[in-house]
Formats: C-alpha cells, structure tokens, sequence
C-alpha cells in the first residue's frame, strides 16, 4: 500500500481528495499548511505528496523548497494542486522543480492517472537506486577485502624475503667469525641478488594491480587481433615453442593497453610452464549470443586441480610458477571490469586452457561508431 500526503488548507477539498483516495486503497495522510505537511513528511516518508499553492503561514511552493533541502524528503514527488490556473503559478512551480500541476475543480481520472504516473516513477527510481546501493556496496567490500589482503600477504612476502636476506648474512658473518678469514661468499651474495630482485618484481606488481582503476581505462576501437600477433613477435621463444592465432581475432571497443596487458600476461604464463620438447599454445576467440570467448591453450605442465579456484586471487601462485602469484590477479581485475569472467581448464602433465569472456553489451559501442 503506497502513502498519499494531502496539504490542502481548505477542510472541504481535503476530504474529498481524501475519500477518493481511501476508495482507491491508499494509505492517507493530511496538512493543512505548509509547515505541518513538511513535518509529517519528514516524519512519515509518504510516497507522494499532494498540495496546494496558497495556503496561510507557509504556502506550497514554500513547502517544496523546504522538502528539496532537505535530503530526507528530497526525493518525495509532488503535485500541485490549485484554483489559479494561471501561467505564473506554473512557471514558478516548473522552476522549483515540480512535474505535475493540477487545477481545481480536480477531475478525478486526471488526479488519479497523476497519482498513479508520479508513484510508478518513484518505485523504478527507488529500485534503480537500490540496485546501484548494492551494486556499488559489493565494490567497496571487494576493495575493502583487496585490501585486507593487500596489507596482510605483503607485509608476509616482504618479511619473508628479508628475514633471508638477515639470515644469509647472519651466516655469512659466522662464516668469517669461524675461519678468521675471507672467505668466498659470493654464492651467498648471488642468493641475495636474486632475493631483491623478487622484492622489488613483487612491488612492481603490486603497484601495476593498484593503479588498475576504472579512471585509467580508455576504450576506443581496438583490433585485438592486431595485439596479439605483436605480443606473438615480442615474446623471447626458442625454435620448439609455437604461438598462433587459431581465428582472426575480434575488433573490441576496449582499452587497448589493457587487453594487451591481458595477452602478454597469459602468454608469457604458458611458455614459463613449458615441460615438452615441442610446446604448442594457442589463441582463439569465439562469439555467443551473450559474449566473446577468449582462450589460449598449451600443452605445458598444467596446473594441480587444488589451485583451480584460488589461482586469481592475489599472490595464489601454484607451486611450480616462477612468479610472485600478482599475473593472474591483474588479469582478473582488467576483465571484471568489462564484467567479464575468468576461468580455467588444466590436467597436469596434459597442458592448460585459460578462458576470459567479454560480454558484447560492454562493446556494443564500437558498432555505433563509423
């Protein structure tokens, strides 16, 4: 049942709205001035007000002033009802932004066509917004778990790193202290190089993923095709690894710095997991009715089923990469942004098929632009 608020200082138009109003099973609310139906509203929250213009100690449009400052009662529709049917009352009542005017004598399929029209609009707006509560609640708590983790895996990675770091030195230091001598301790040091180099790879990472936000993407009409083949030519392979592009490759309208990010990353995950003597991958694209489908097989070393599910999320790296377990999660991110997905098939020993989808609603304005 949806609530109905009448501010209307004459007693005898007041019940006749009311009672036409009861009969159409509203829920009633009256005023009699401005200043009361302001309160009632603040208090009450009624789905639509109904007013009139000149009434004693605040008129209507005073009234609508008051509601839209007020971000309690700001979203509350409102129709003006009054006996002037002049052209300066619905000017001024189109300036303060009122949508509807009625005049008196009402007629009662107009008030209720009215009613019916302002409540309807109200609901779809309330949900809308409801939707995008919710909408942009997920986001922050994603952000606000993202960033939980953040905190706690690289305070965990970099103390890692550094308490090696202190213990090769450690042991270096007893070294000398045993022998009372130099000693060759360049292995020792070589362990440490290679430990920097980890920290400060993991940092680049890191800052690579937090710098994806929705500002920096620019979509324009990228050839992915196009893309690919110049990762293809850029990517360090030796003569037993074969990269090729099964099917030409769609024109998106995306982020191309992005989408190439997303290649390179997915590329360079298969050849770093080459375990045969001739290593095929593949890339492919197919088209639903709902999304492009993106895939690049090999037929590397695959991947343990335990880590199928975790493998996107942040420094979730399987046992045998060579990374810091960042790739796939910025892969991730770029792809959730288009509201994407990304999966993945592997059998160890048999190779891996790494999926992502591209809804077509998220590029459907390329086909606007020629």
């Amino acid at each position: 049942m949806y609530t109905v608020l009448i501010v209307e200082d004459t007693l005898a138009v007041r019940e006749e709205i009311y009672d036409i109003l009861v009969m159409e099973g509203y829920d009633v609310l009256q005023a009699e001035n401005g200043n009361s139906g302001f309160e009632i509203a603040l208090k009450k929250q009624p789905d639509l007000i109904i007013s009139d213009i000149l009434m004693p100690s605040l008129d209507g449009f005073g009234m609508f002033e008051k509601l839209q400052e007020n971000q309690h009662t700001s979203s509350i529709p409102l129709i003006f009802i009054s006996a002037k049917a002049e052209k300066e009352d619905v000017r001024l009542g189109m300036n303060l932004g009122a949508e509807d005017y009625l005049t008196k004598p009402i007629n009662v399929t107009d008030l209720l066509n009215a009613i019916k029209n302002k409540i309807k609009k109200k609901v779809e707006r309330d949900n809308k917004n409801k939707e995008k509560t919710a909408s942009l609640y997920k986001v922050l708590q994603n952000q606000e778990n993202e960033l939980e983790n953040y905190s706690h895996l690289i305070s965990h990675e970099l103390k890692s790193s550094l308490r090696n770091i202190s213990d090769l030195l450690s042991w270096s230091q007893e070294d000398n202290a045993d022998t009372n001598e130099l000693i060759d301790i360049s292995k020792s040091f070589q362990i440490l190089e290679e430990k920097i180099e980890e920290m400060d790879h993991l940092l680049v990472k890191l800052e690579e993923y937090n710098n994806i936000t929705t500002a920096v993407f620019k979509d324009k009409l990228v050839n992915t095709n196009t893309i690919a083949q110049r990762i293809i030519n850029d990517i360090h392979t030796t003569a037993s690894i074969t990269i090729k592009i099964k099917n030409t490759l769609p024109t998106l309208y995306i982020d191309g710095n992005m989408i190439r990010k997303v290649f390179e990353i997915l590329l360079e995950n298969a050849v770093q997991h080459i375990d045969k003597k001739e290593c095929i991958i593949d890339i492919e694209c197919k088209k639903t009715a709902q999304e492009y489908m993106f895939s690049i097989t090999d037929n590397g070393s695959g991947i343990n089923p335990k880590y199928h599910k975790k493998i996107f999320k942040m420094f979730q790296a399987n046992e045998s990469a060579k990374a810091t377990g960042m790739g796939l999660s910025i892969v991730k991110k770029i792809i959730s942004h288009y509201q994407g997905e990304v999966s993945l098939k592997s059998t160890p020993g048999v190779g891996t098929v790494f999926y992502f989808s591209i809804p077509l609603a998220q590029v459907a304005a390329a086909n606007q632009i020629h």
